[in-house]
């Protein structure tokens, strides 16, 4: 590939941060880097990737600025770096978009929703690469750059997209792009739905009349996106839905031993066998097996081979993640739900459910979920929004523990649970962020696994 005649500075030395720094340095002109954190620059510094402040005269001769997904370059008083940036008039730019600056030619698919993006876009490679079909890889929002992969000519790279790398995209094109849904979530960042809403369909605006734009009409914000869609992008907009039926898109139905996924293009029906399926079958996860069919679709791998690469999927960790079964009550994983939308699906996909939840709650609380509370039979809350949520359980007349941490909450939970009637589901859905008390819903997710774990084998030692 081409050297780009360019000069970037990378603001931020996370993950993606530095593979950028260390990985494209023989690429550009110039790379130079910073990072608030003291000692992310002394590790840049041993990785010999060249650190400097961010003052208006060390940006002098920048051509683009790499900002870290998290920050906000649109706020009223945004990270000096990026004050600087806007008045030398350089161009801010997110990690993706660089694929497109570098003239990386391999085909792009991209995934974004509020929820689902990374199971989608694991879906999608593993069933992809089923049997050679094709090298496909995931990269971008899911954790690993695009840096650190080896790219081949016939190579096709599943980006997960978060809004805040799209509210940075500028000529970037996918020549797939999905919307799995919109919820109201990061308004802290996006300050308002509207703003929101533009960033994520972001993930449309340079395609062509040859790409191809699917939406799922399941949620009312991205069903406004179907019907004003042609007004604002060109791709072929392909509509799908696990809700309803779309005469003129693909839908699946969830019946009792069998999912069937209906293709009004093709005037066929996929039945698929739910004894050959690995992964919790929510209505979450319908969303994202019948965004995967459609990609399989659209690159043409056989309805056959598409059934058989099925068996293989699985729920990816803190996803609804089935941890376990002890005596009359089954346990599922959800740390990732982190907001209210994402709980839904786990309350209504369940039944006689013990619900565990808290954090840092986001705008508007639970208000929003009365309709989905009617499988709870007892609310354990925990964290920063504890007494909040607790409170709000208490006046829907749903029995409540409030306790400061998990910790507290898991021996009292099992004690009720397993002298409960009914089977019981366990469910770790927070319905907040993880900031109060965890650096990310993974440590959180991974801290509750262990806990349920212990006081199991504590029990059972002592049967």
């Amino acid at each position: 590939m081409k050297k780009v005649n360019k000069s970037i500075f990378i603001l931020g030395l996370g993950i993606t941060g530095m593979s950028l720094a260390q990985k494209l340095g023989s690429r550009f002109s110039r790379i130079t880097c910073w990072d608030d954190n003291q000692l992310k620059r002394e590790e840049a510094n041993k990785k010999g990737v060249i650190v400097l402040n961010p003052l208006i005269e060390n940006l002098k001769g920048i051509d683009l600025v790499v900002a870290s997904p998290g920050i906000n370059h649109k706020k009223k008083n945004p990270h000096i770096a990026i004050q600087n940036t806007k008045l030398h008039n350089i161009k801010i730019i997110s990690d993706i978009e660089l694929i497109k600056i570098l003239n990386i030619p391999n085909k792009l698919i991209g995934i974004t929703g509020t929820n689902g993006k990374t199971t989608t876009t694991k879906f999608i490679s593993d069933t992809l690469n089923f049997e050679n079909f094709l090298d496909i890889k995931a990269c971008g929002n899911i954790g690993i750059p695009f840096t650190e992969l080896d790219i081949q000519n016939n190579t096709v790279l599943a980006i997960e997209c978060s809004s805040f790398q799209l509210s940075k995209v500028s000529k970037l094109r996918f020549h797939i792009a999905l919307l799995l849904n919109i919820s109201s979530d990061h308004l802290d960042w996006h300050l308002n739905m509207d703003n929101y809403i533009e960033a994520k369909t972001n993930i449309f605006k340079n395609q062509m009349p040859n790409d191809y734009a699917v939406v799922c009409l399941d949620d009312e914000y991205s069903e406004k996106v179907c019907v004003s869609f042609k007004n604002n992008f060109k791709g072929e907009l392909i509509k799908i839905s696990t809700k309803k039926i779309v005469k003129d898109g693909i839908y699946i139905i969830n019946k009792k031993n069998k999912l069937v996924i209906f293709n009004s293009f093709e005037k066929q029906e996929l039945y698929i066998d739910k004894k050959k399926i690995n992964f919790t079958i929510s209505n979450a996860n319908l969303q994202n097996l019948l965004a995967t069919y459609v990609v399989n679709y659209i690159l043409k791998h056989s309805n056959k081979k598409f059934s058989q690469a099925i068996s293989l999927l699985k729920t990816p960790e803190h996803r609804m993640e089935f941890i376990g079964k002890f005596k009359n009550i089954n346990i599922f994983n959800d740390s990732k739900s982190t907001n209210i939308s994402s709980a839904k699906s786990a309350l209504t996909d369940s039944v006689n459910i013990f619900w565990i939840l808290g954090g840092r709650a986001k705008k508007g609380g639970l208000n929003g979920l009365e309709k989905e509370l009617d499988n709870v039979l007892y609310a354990f809350t925990f964290g920063e929004s504890g007494k909040q949520f607790s409170n709000f359980f208490r006046s829907k007349g749903i029995n409540c523990i409030c306790k400061e941490t998990l910790e507290e909450i898991i021996p009292l939970l099992i004690d009720k649970a397993i002298n409960h009637e009914k089977n019981i589901n366990i469910i770790f859905s927070p319905a907040a962020s993880s900031y109060d008390q965890y650096n990310n819903f993974e440590e959180r997710g991974v801290d509750f696994k262990n806990l349920i774990k212990e006081e199991i084998n504590v029990r059972r030692q002592t049967n």
